[in-house]
């Protein structure tokens, strides 16, 4: 990243003293080349230790490096009716495809879960779930005399046990039911799922994967190349196809598998304080006033969640030193939490007329106080702040890259702030071609392709009994 001195907004400053500190202010959230590559380090350091078979070791490293049980990429042979679900947020989905020598008809619709069920006895979310499933089967007019499979996207931190079978660690997002940690996400289902006497098909759920997982296999079917699944929205994950003989953790039965698909759940990646030396007072800030403080440091960093409020605390430490407004502020910036992510890729999107951040600053209440300097400034720290969370993404996504270890790879994303803000991308491309000139990389956007994975998931994987 370049110095902050070398950016013409802050160039532009006449006053060298306010210059300088605008310089000492912005650089702490620049990230130089040789940050970057101990980012590389520290994260492949973790991945040994995630990956070893020594419990002990285990324990120091905060990547759960799971194994997803998922071995198998579409071939484009796949035939059948799958269903898939998907829960992860306050929308939960539910997704039918249909398979015909690898073409995909898919039907989704959606089920908001209410306010009351998120914090209420979990039973209640899969009660939710199993009555939207049995909507969905009578709306679509599904009779089907066969066994449907399910593929079933929990988006939780789970441990998990086998194709099918996980434990929930722990809620994360808006969800804050007193119980669920311990349990079997698939089991939970199930029982609802046997609970609703009239349910017009059998279902067979066969398996429990994460929304990365997910998107990687939504993105294997729109291009057959793709070996990663990214979410980079409100928080952020990845999983990736890992060669078997690297991945310690997995007892293949199957002698022809070759691979295995790994969650790498690297949203809790420096927790054990590992990545303390890229991380500046802002990061560390937002940590505090979050909801699960000292936990998952990584995407404090960078994602939707957070990227706002980074934002925002720049703001203010530039409006205290005097830098913006000429140190005057308001009620509405000075707010904790009030300066969404949405403001950011907004002023982001900006053109030389700086239209967007003018309607952003009146809704701060500080147009009135605002000069084409400042105006300026803002766009620099907007621009700063995204640059580093972007590149921070495309460092570990290098180490992944290495180890797959192809000479072309695409990688799926999914998520609000990868698709709304406008530079995110062009930042994580430009770095992994540098970081990984050996590899091709393109990068793809799967929107909503968590539920529609879950279902490639169930063809791919499903072996009927009998």
């Amino acid at each position: 990243m370049e110095p902050a001195g070398t950016r013409q907004a802050v160039k532009n400053i006449a006053d060298p003293s306010k210059r300088k500190k605008v310089e000492d202010i912005l650089n702490s959230c620049v990230l130089d080349d040789a940050t970057i590559k101990k980012i590389m380090d520290v994260f492949e350091d973790q991945v040994r230790l995630a990956n070893t078979l020594d419990p002990e070791k285990r324990k120091q490293s905060n990547l759960l490096w799971e194994c997803t049980y998922v071995q198998h990429l579409l071939t484009g042979q796949e035939n059948g009716e799958y269903i898939g679900l998907d829960l992860g947020g306050t929308n939960f989905r539910v997704v039918r495809v249909i398979m015909k020598n690898g073409e995909a008809t898919t039907t989704t619709k959606y089920y908001n879960l209410a306010e009351d069920l998120l914090s209420g006895p979990c039973q209640n979310i899969f009660d939710h779930i199993a009555e939207s499933l049995e909507a969905f089967l009578r709306e679509e007019n599904i009779t089907s005399t066969a066994c449907i499979p399910v593929g079933f996207t929990f988006s939780f931190p789970s441990d998990q046990k086998s194709l099918k079978h996980s434990v929930l660690v722990t809620w994360t997002k808006s969800f804050k039911c007193p119980d669920g940690p311990g349990q079997d996400a698939c089991v939970m289902l199930e029982e609802a799922i046997a609970r609703r006497k009239e349910m017009p098909v059998k279902l067979d759920v066969m398996a429990r994967i994460s929304d990365t997982t997910g998107a990687l296999m939504a993105g294997n079917y729109a291009d057959k190349k793709c070996r990663i699944g990214v979410i980079l929205g409100t928080g952020s994950n990845a999983a990736f196809v890992e060669r078997i003989e690297n991945y310690n953790k997995f007892d293949g039965k199957d002698p022809e598998t070759k691979q295995i698909i790994v969650n790498t759940e690297w949203g809790a990646f420096g927790d054990n304080g590992c990545c303390d030396f890229y991380r500046n007072e802002f990061e560390k800030e937002v940590d505090q006033y979050s909801n699960h403080v000292n936990s998952f440091t990584f995407e404090k960093s960078f994602s939707g969640m957070f990227l706002g409020e980074l934002v925002r605390l720049v703001l203010v430490k530039l409006v205290k030193g005097g830098c913006l407004f000429k140190g005057k502020s308001s009620p509405e910036l000075m707010k904790r939490w009030e300066f969404p992510t949405s403001y950011v890729t907004s002023i982001e999107d900006d053109t030389d007329t700086s239209e967007n951040t003018w309607k952003i600053l009146k809704a701060v209440k500080l147009a009135d106080d605002a000069t084409e300097e400042d105006v300026a400034l803002i766009r620099e720290t907007c621009a700063i702040v995204s640059e580093k969370g972007a590149k921070i993404v495309a460092a570990v996504l290098a180490v992944l890259l290495q180890h797959i270890n192809l000479p072309e790879v695409t990688i799926a994303f999914d998520g609000s702030l990868y698709e709304k803000h406008p530079k995110y991308s062009l930042h994580i491309g430009n770095l992994l071609a540098k970081l990984v000139p050996t590899t091709k990389t393109t990068m793809i956007m799967v929107k909503d392709g968590s539920g529609q994975g879950a279902a490639f998931v169930a063809a791919v994987e499903y072996q009927p009994s009998g």
